[in-house]
């Protein structure tokens, strides 16, 4: 695979298995090899589904599976598919297609069973959930609901009050802030946007857990936990996010 900004001294990543450890590894989807950092230029190659792998105490992201986008340059629904990278050639995976005007895409095997489905959440429900959920044949809805908006509905509204009270505070002390720095010279321009994780499950209990999200050295990372989720659904949901 080629990889772009590679001296003679960096170290050769080669491509892992797709299945992961056990089928429960981290991966993230993107082009880069290796983050920057100081005083050591980012490396970079095709986009893929990569696994956190380590080499003389710096972190790589070797590839596990190739992402190909098919159809037109400008088509605003593209399909996907999903090659194993350890392979010469590649071996299907998976392929994305989307279904329902975009809305949702089915994701079948090199041989047409369907896998499951990745769906867009509804503009209805984006505030009480993340923007794409799962649904797997045999088993309940993957869905990704924010803290908040679990429970009742009794309990989303007890912690809707609470949350209006605590915006409320934070803005009047965001604007004194704003206010007490202008005589400051320069001013710190820094963002204060903390990433936060993001939680799939099939119900509001600990054993419901069956995929998250975060992020390491700034890129964003998954991690499957439910040993039932088929790792190549997940990597579909990746693929959507992060295109």
């Amino acid at each position: 695979m080629a990889v772009f900004g590679r001296k003679k001294d960096d170290p050769v990543v080669e491509p892992v298995p797709w299945e992961g450890t056990g089928g429960v590894g981290g991966f993230v989807v993107g082009d880069v090899l290796r983050p920057a950092a100081f005083r050591r230029k980012a490396l970079t190659g095709e986009r893929a589904v990569r696994e956190p792998t380590m080499r003389d105490g710096v972190r790589y992201f070797a590839p596990a599976a190739v992402v190909t986008r098919l159809g037109e340059a400008d088509d605003s629904t593209p399909s996907y598919e999903l090659h194993a990278a350890v392979e010469p050639g590649g071996a299907s995976l998976c392929v994305l297609t989307p279904a329902s005007r975009g809305t949702a895409y089915r994701v079948t095997d090199a041989d047409g069973t369907e896998l499951g489905h990745v769906h867009r959440t509804s503009a209805a429900k984006r505030a009480l959930q993340h923007g794409w959920w799962l649904r797997q044949p045999g088993h309940p809805e993957i869905v990704a609901r924010y803290h908040w908006a679990r429970g009742s509905a009794k309990d989303i509204a007890a912690r809707g009050r609470e949350k209006a009270v605590r915006g409320a505070g934070a803005l009047v002390s965001g604007v004194v802030d704003s206010v007490a720095g202008l005589g400051a010279e320069g001013g710190d321009q820094r963002s204060t946007h903390v990433w936060k994780p993001v939680t799939w499950r099939t119900g509001d209990e600990e054993e419901d857990l069956v995929l998250t999200s975060g992020h390491l050295d700034g890129v964003r990372v998954y991690h499957p936990h439910a040993p039932w989720l088929d790792r190549r659904l997940a990597f579909a949901l990746a693929v959507l996010r992060e295109a």
